[in-house]
């Protein structure tokens, strides 16, 4: 005779199983870099003007220089799984350098899921020729809930936020 027991699985056990093993990978997604496949832009056109570039840049120092003077701030970035993601505020400083001869640069973003961590480095499509601008979400520094809860405790808006934990990180006042 075996010790072993045997009971039968109800159907709703392993729906709410299979229910929180999902949640718990959504909870978790942001503690890994997430890949973007699109992003969009607000336009300066004047500012464009002003710094003699046109659209489309024909470089990604252009684009670069363009995002420095915020004549493009991202105003929309999707994951490949089609998560978008509404920008609040975008910070184009950088907070850190990684990469290859530091060729990724890490800035900060808020967006409608939280504050974020955004990489961005000039990368080489195997499919066409040329360099494209490739951006990632590096990993996320805190939710919309404690984004929120931070405001209404120092009552504060996004933008003075943004700055607080800019210098926070990177011990440099704005």
């Amino acid at each position: 005779m075996s010790n072993v027991e045997s009971r039968g699985i109800k159907s709703d056990e392993i729906i709410r199983d299979i229910e929180d093993s999902i949640n718990h990978v959504r909870e978790n997604k942001y503690d890994f870099q997430v890949g973007l496949k699109d992003l969009d832009f607000d336009i300066d056109s004047e500012k464009i003007k002003i710094l003699g570039l046109a659209i489309p840049f024909t470089s990604i120092d252009l684009a670069e220089n363009a995002l420095t003077e915020a004549a493009i701030t991202p105003k929309t970035l999707i994951e490949f799984d089609n998560t978008v993601h509404q920008v609040t505020v975008f910070d184009h400083k950088p907070i850190g350098y990684s990469g290859f001869m530091d060729c990724v640069t890490h800035s900060l973003a808020i967006t409608d899921h939280g504050l974020f961590e955004v990489g961005r480095y000039p990368a080489i499509s195997m499919s066409e020729p040329g360099r494209y601008w490739q951006w990632f979400l590096h990993r996320r520094l805190a939710t919309t809930k404690d984004l929120r809860q931070w405001q209404v405790e120092n009552s504060i808006d996004s933008r003075e936020l943004m700055e607080r934990i800019y210098s926070a990180l990177t011990g440099v006042e704005d």
